[in-house]
């Protein structure tokens, strides 16, 4: 929280926003990664925070575009879904084995494989060894999607200004 802090306790930068322009599997495995990415790559400019004698604050912007801050997303969870289909659980469930599955775990992952949070979704049941089970497979697979996650960041950021610009903002 600190890197996205102006001034300790009063100002700070928000970031709001994602839109979804179409759903279709796994939502917050696909919103999770998005927003890491998005992150990764967002620059903050570099701020000074001057305080006058009377104690007044105000915030000066660096004239060097360029001079900008990138915020850490090491600690920023991933979302790995499980489902749960008979005794076994399958991860990135299509349609067909979501239709199939009466309970899935949402577990929320950092890279080193630390769980942040888990949510139980559907209406059927799941049993302590199944949790156990799902969640020690999200953890495995949550820490693959951030290393790989990371190597495609690395790889895009050092292309640098050289690198293809997609989508409708390129």
């Amino acid at each position: 929280m600190a890197s996205v802090s102006l001034s300790e306790a009063e100002k700070v930068y928000v970031v709001h926003g994602v839109q979804l322009l179409e759903c279709g599997g796994n939502l917050f495995d696909a919103i999770s990664i998005a927003v890491k990415a998005a992150l990764s790559s967002t620059r903050i400019p570099r701020v000074r925070v001057l305080e006058d004698e009377e104690g007044s604050k105000d915030i000066e912007l660096s004239d060097d575009p360029y001079d900008c801050i990138q915020l850490s997303v090491e600690n920023v969870p991933c979302i790995v879904t499980l489902c749960k289909i008979g005794c076994r659980h399958v991860v990135d469930a299509t349609l067909q084995e979501e239709a199939c599955s009466l309970a899935s775990l949402l577990v929320s992952v950092t890279s080193k494989g630390v769980v942040t949070c888990m949510r139980k979704v559907g209406k059927g049941s799941l049993d302590p060894e199944s949790i156990f089970e799902m969640m020690e497979t999200g953890k495995r697979v949550g820490k693959v999607l951030h290393t790989s996650l990371q190597n495609v960041l690395n790889k895009e950021e050092s292309l640098g200004p050289k690198r293809q610009k997609v989508g409708f903002l390129g």
